[in-house]
């Protein structure tokens, strides 16, 4: 019995996902300035400080820092390194 059992369930997880297919991440780079990121690459290279002046909403994100998949297109990410450097500003 315990063998039918571990069998049934070793086949249900063979099955299809539903929703399964190809995803797609939003384009930031190639898409609208939708957040005026190009108004403010004059900070790229500068300390992580100098982007205290940048409108909301916007967030800082580490080289090791997680962060949701959520896109807003009107959010300025703001990348830095691990020296808490700027090295991009993009939309999302």
């Amino acid at each position: 019995m315990r063998v039918m059992i571990f069998a049934g369930l070793l086949l249900a997880g063979c099955g299809a996902v539903k929703g399964s297919g190809p995803v797609t991440a939003p384009a930031t780079a190639a898409g609208p300035d939708t957040c005026n990121a190009a108004a403010h690459q004059g900070l790229v290279g500068r300390d992580a400080a100098s982007a205290l002046v940048l409108p909301e909403p916007k967030r800082l994100v580490g080289p090791n820092d997680a962060v949701t998949t959520d896109f807003i297109p009107t959010r300025l990410n703001v990348a830095l390194d691990a020296t808490d450097n700027i090295v991009a500003i993009t939309c999302g």
